[in-house]
């Protein structure tokens, strides 16, 4: 892994010191949390920070139902789910409608109309037993087997055949040319198939099941009776599994006591030969309701701003009821409730109490029309506040319906008091602004910092050693707030210093793509900015930089590259990770020479990835032509267990024995389109001709004989009329060539040489070849190219005349003949050194359209070739 994240620093006992820093600890997931207290032996702090986490949750009792009746769900169609299907009493309608299904599904199994055999054992053991029951029934021999028809011939015929027969007819049947897919960007995947964008905090959540790991000491197998609630994502699920202590294949567990046949249910034993998770539904005994009284309107009072309070997890009202004090603000919340099944318009009417202002843009007497649905709430609120103390009345809300009160709260006096009689000196309230620094910091030390509004105590903060114990207690808690930590500006505090400015997003976007301070390091993979992206396939039209500026036309790749020079350009010089990227992102643009500069200056040991830097020089060494370090490289990582990386040292190989001349190259992927390609062209036929002075030379494979016509022609008249040279013997369809002859072809040659005709000897002729599916023409070309074409795979290879091994390094310029009949430059470039070029594939919609290729091979040693060829058929 380049780029290594908590995950890969866990397993491979790195350093996760940086990850307890206030920032980076910010952007752990539950899962990697736990794993950090385990690792800085804080186990104890965790599980506690992660408890306090989780009681910041209210209850659903709705959603644990869900996921309880899921669990017993999913527990019947496993084998071990006998457990849970002994344990409930199953009815007798119960058991008919299972044994009903199962027998329709036996029926559509077999074929038959008459219903299925029941169960051999009662209740559910039909459905404990899929894997015995759920197998289909083989066909008799008085069963039609298939049904055999005129459409589907190909199919019927294997069917008679053997499968392998079958097999290797289908083979014989070869693709077409298939065009280059769409560039896809690849990216470095961690947790499985996530970009490093979603791999932050909220990836595995908080909930009763982490809660229970956090507070597993280690002793014994670790079980939770909260499995279910692991079930966010996949990367939770498989996180859950992998701590999760049950075995792989659980043991024979014995169950004792349970008599389906039992008129009253009786005590079940349940005997574990190995950790397993019952999941089980038991009925008790609880006491009724007092009694249910229907509100129709209720009216309760709040201190604005602190209105609620956590019970249980979860958040209730903190209605006031008794006393209330002068200059506060308070607000009034009135419900009115429809509980019948009619539309009810109603005028509710609204008083603050007597001595007290409005505030917040409320009036001292106000009327409101509602209108409600059947059984609608709806919600109103007030505010007041009182100037002096005293004991006031108030007029309660009032509803009226067509003019007749309908209901009414009961009146309250409101005991308003400049200072409270009695006062909670226990609360964070109180102590946040009244008490000792002491009594602070034992609060937060002994209640749920994640629960508390941290940033009340922020006026004293003023205090150096203060702030320094709140930090350094919060920090032991890995608790963070943004308020505290900003007065670590003002003392001079480094630590909380550097914490505080990483939080500062706004900031940090401020300071550029990269920075390395001593107060801030923005590092953009860090910071989920930015990441090392592959792109495959990607085949450049252009080999040479066209105009003042060099263009990328693909768009994503051109942001790719601008993001990285972005960031190099905020840096003072670069390590090996960085010149290893712009190696890679050279090689994509096909600026091969600035990329080995580049990689000349990688010391691997400085890198984080040193496989991909063997990689690399072994592809390389093709530019550079040292053949025998690519050979050892690929041939020492050959066997690695890796199946991408060793296809692709592999791929070098192979590579490696076609330069070389070995016949019967490999394929090392059978889904790689250009392996696929380039191994259809290899066992497709091929036929070249040249004529070089009175001898008509043939290059073959997979032929056994060849038509030869000979036709008189005026060449001048021609090439004048005709640019496309070859395409004279289009010109000769339909008449009838001078000559005719059918020549034999050596098998055990790839090569024959075949003479002129005495009496065409001096005279301008074109001729014409026809082996197979292929028609070739020539005239006198004066050179010593040996090229071989193989147009349906849109492929072609050059060879100096009598050699055997590839001619490398040969320019090839390419233009297309598009369907409206206009002719464009479609792309040039090199062969590598097997002498190969592919003249068909470009990326984008730029082969769209192309019907037909001119293709110019040009050697300033060896001459030149022009030749035509088809687009290759899809």
């Amino acid at each position: 892994s380049k780029d290594k994240t908590f995950m890969d620093h866990y397993l491979l006992d790195g350093d996760l010191g940086p990850y307890a820093e206030r920032w980076a600890f910010g952007q752990l997931n539950t899962v990697e949390r736990v794993l950090l207290g385990r690792r800085l032996a804080q186990q104890v702090q965790m599980a506690r920070h992660i408890t306090d986490r989780y009681n910041l949750i209210p209850p659903d009792i709705e959603r644990d139902n869900r996921l309880f009746e899921l669990a017993l769900q999913g527990s019947v169609l496993a084998p071990e789910g006998i457990v849970q299907a002994f344990s409930d009493k199953v009815g007798a309608d119960e058991k008919r409608k299972m044994e009903q299904a199962e027998g329709l599904r036996r029926s559509r199994a077999s074929g038959a109309d008459a219903p299925a055999a029941p169960p051999s054992e009662p209740g559910l053991a039909a459905a404990a037993k899929p894997q015995a029951e759920m197998a289909a029934p083989a066909p008799t021999a008085a069963e039609p087997v298939l049904g055999l028809s005129a459409t589907n011939a190909l199919h019927d015929r294997d069917v008679r055949m053997s499968l392998e027969e079958a097999k290797a007819e289908r083979k014989q049947v070869r693709r077409f040319y298939r065009d280059v897919a769409p560039t896809v960007e690849y990216a470095e995947n961690n947790y499985f198939q996530l970009r490093i964008t979603e791999q932050n905090a909220g990836l595995v959540p908080v909930n009763a099941f982490w809660r229970d790991y956090a507070r597993h000491d280690g002793e014994g197998p670790f079980l939770s009776m909260k499995l279910a609630e692991a079930h966010g994502n996949f990367t939770e699920m498989m996180l859950a599994l992998s701590v999760l202590d049950l075995p792989f294949k659980a043991s024979e567990h014995k169950l004792s006591g349970f008599d389906p046949e039992a008129e009253a249910a009786e005590p079940v034993t349940l005997t574990a030969a190995s950790p397993l998770v019952v999941y089980h539904r038991q009925v008790e005994p609880v006491e009724p309701a007092a009694e249910e009284v229907p509100i129709l309107v209720s009216q309760n009072f709040f201190r604005y701003g602190d209105r609620y309070r956590e019970v249980e997890n979860e958040r209730v009202d903190k209605f006031i009821t008794d006393e209330f004090l002068v200059q506060t603000v308070y607000g009034a919340q009135v419900v009115v409730t429809n509980p019948t099944s009619s539309r009810q318009r109603l005028d509710v009417l609204l008083q603050v109490p007597e001595g007290a202002m409005p505030v917040l843009g409320d009036r001292s007497l106000r009327s409101r029309h509602v209108s409600l649905e059947p059984f609608e709430t709806v919600k109103i609120e007030y505010h007041f506040y009182f100037p002096e103390p005293g004991d006031y009345a108030h007029f309660p809300v009032h509803v009226a319906h067509r003019e007749s009160l309908a209901a009414f709260a009961p009146p309250v006096r409101f005991n308003v008091v400049k200072e409270p009689t009695e006062i909670d000196r226990e609360s964070w309230d109180y102590l946040s602004q009244h008490g000792t620094e002491e009594q602070v910091l034992a609060f937060l030390q002994k209640n749920n910092v994640e629960s508390i509004d941290l940033a009340r105590i922020a006026w004293r903060m003023r205090d150096a050693a203060f702030f320094k114990s709140v930090v350094e207690l919060l920090e032991a808690r890995f608790a963070y707030d943004d308020t505290l930590w900003s007065y670590s500006l003002m003392h001079n505090h480094l630590p909380a210093m550097r914490q505080y400015l990483r939080h500062q997003d706004g900031f940090v976007q401020q300071c550029g793509s990269y920075l390395k301070s001593t107060l801030l390091v923005i590092d953009p993979v860090e910071r989920r900015a930015w990441e090392l992206l592959e792109y495959d396939p990607l085949v450049n039209a252009r080999a040479h930089q066209l105009g003042p500026q060099r263009k990328i036309v693909n768009a994503a790749v051109h942001g790719q590259y601008m993001a990285l020079l972005d960031i190099l350009a905020h840096k003072a010089g670069f390590d090996a990770n960085d010149r290893m990227a712009i190696v890679y992102y050279l090689l994509l643009q096909d600026r091969v020479g600035e990329s080995l500069d580049f990689f000349a200056q990688v010391d691997p040991k400085e890198l984080d990835a040193r496989l991909q830097h063997e990689y690399f020089r072994a592809y390389m060494a093709f530019f550079t032509g040292d053949l025998d370090t690519a050979r050892q490289i690929a041939a020492r990582r050959a066997e690695y267990p890796v199946d991408r990386w060793r296809k692709r040292f592999e791929n070098v190989l192979a590579h490696l024995d076609q330069i070389e001349g070995k016949a019967g190259g490999r394929i090392v992927d059978a889904d790689d389109r250009d392996q696929q390609q380039q191994r259809l062209a290899d066992t497709g036929p091929a036929l070249e001709v040249r004529v070089e002075g009175n001898q008509i030379e043939l290059a073959y494979a997979n032929l056994d004989r060849v038509q030869v016509n000979y036709y008189l022609m005026d060449i001048e008249l021609l090439f004048s009329n005709q640019p496309f040279v070859t395409e004279y013997g289009g010109q000769f369809a339909y008449i009838r060539p001078n000559r005719t002859d059918t020549v034999d072809l050596l098998p055990e040659k790839d090569s024959m040489a075949i003479p002129l005709p005495d009496d065409l000897a001096k005279r301008n002729v074109m001729i014409e070849v026809i082996g197979g599916p292929i028609k070739r023409a020539a005239t006198y070309f004066s050179n010593t190219l040996d090229v071989r074409m193989m147009e349906n795979y849109g492929q072609l290879q050059v060879r100096r005349r009598g050699e055997e091994q590839g001619y490398g390094g040969v320019y090839i310029k390419v233009y297309a003949r598009m369907s409206d009949g206009d002719v464009r430059f479609y792309k040039d470039g090199y062969t590598d050194l097997r002498g190969r070029f592919d003249y068909a594939s470009v990326s984008g919609g730029q082969q769209a359209g192309a019907e037909r290729f001119a293709i110019l091979i040009l050697s300033d040693e060896h001459g030149a070739v022009v030749r035509e060829a088809p687009a290759p058929k899809r």
